[in-house]
């Protein structure tokens, strides 16, 4: 797969490696289906069709797998000859994209994620049931410091690998790792969270949350820190975006019986401040690193009547 990969950022080399490594990740599982030796099996675009719509996959993913095979029919299709299949995956694409943002419109929870949407109350009792157990289970306090960070400022999947600095530490970064890596600066009046590497970042620059030494949030790091006795430059979240998911999924199962993603506790977060009010929204939407366009239409939800 390193051809494909280098086929990709050949032809974007601009693309955020997360990004790279989702398109590839997408192209893998669909020749692994089919036990195929090649990307042949692209140029029969209907039989790639009754795969991808059979397989059980949300119709969201459908539109990731067509978007992955765009992107790459397109990095080696110099002379145009695979201008006939783009077309048609693309047609496929779009209409999954249209349908997805007709459903955001509406404004209300879809039926498929109502199940797991909660109350920000709620979201607060579980997680404060988490913190009354996390003596001595190291994971168990990992997620639930979090939890606690995201109910406050529901970031995307940028915690994961966040470095943790003193303020002289990361004056001493070059520019460009100061981009490379979301960090956690110790700072004399607090933490800052410099998330730089998310999703948005070429839209909306870096997100800094400065956190006041006596805030909760505060309290929280200073105690996860010292218990995990982790010092600068330590990873203080060593996990991938993908297990942590796995994990706030895990727990807050356990938890509260709903499957609480990263995303949901942004539906969740957005739709307790602003479903009524959108006084200091346009704050709130630059943390999360999306415009308040996007956070009305696919964050903020009130439930199904």
């Amino acid at each position: 797969m390193e051809d494909v990969k280098k086929s990709i950022h050949d032809y974007r080399p601009n693309l955020k490696e997360s990004t790279l490594n989702q398109y590839v990740a997408q192209l893998r599982k669909l020749k692994n289906v089919l036990e195929a030796d090649d990307f042949e099996f692209l140029e029969y675009p209907e039989n790639v069709k009754e795969i991808v719509e059979n397989d059980g996959r949300h119709y969201t993913s459908q539109k990731n797998v067509y978007g992955a095979i765009v992107i790459y029919l397109k990095s080696i299709n110099p002379d145009g000859d695979f201008d006939e299949y783009i077309d048609i995956y693309e047609t496929w694409r779009n209409a999954l994209r249209d349908q997805y943002v007709s459903e955001q419109t509406s404004g209300i929870i879809s039926d498929k994620q109502s199940k797991n949407f909660i109350s920000k109350i709620e979201l607060d009792l579980f997680i404060s049931k988490m913190r009354r157990e996390i003596k001595n289970q190291p994971q168990l306090h990992m997620v639930y410091v979090i939890f606690e960070i995201l109910s406050r400022y529901p970031l995307r999947n940028d915690l994961p690998g966040m470095v943790l600095l003193t303020q002289k530490g990361f004056e001493k970064l070059s520019a460009t790792d100061k981009i490379s890596h979301n960090y956690l600066i110790k700072v004399e009046n607090g933490f800052i969270i410099h998330d730089a590497d998310h999703k948005t970042s070429k839209t909306h620059g870096t997100i800094k949350i400065h956190l006041d030494p006596d805030s909760p949030l505060a309290k929280i790091l200073r105690s996860y820190i010292r218990v995990m006795k982790y010092k600068p430059k330590d990873n203080i979240f060593p996990v991938t975006p993908n297990y942590m998911s796995q994990l706030l999924i895990k727990y807050s199962s356990y938890y509260c019986g709903k499957s609480i993603s990263s995303t949901m506790i942004r539906k969740i977060v957005s739709s307790d401040k602003f479903l009524e009010s959108k006084e200091s929204q346009k704050e709130h939407a630059h943390i999360l690193g999306h415009s308040v366009a996007m956070e009305n239409l696919v964050y903020v939800k009130k439930a199904q009547p």
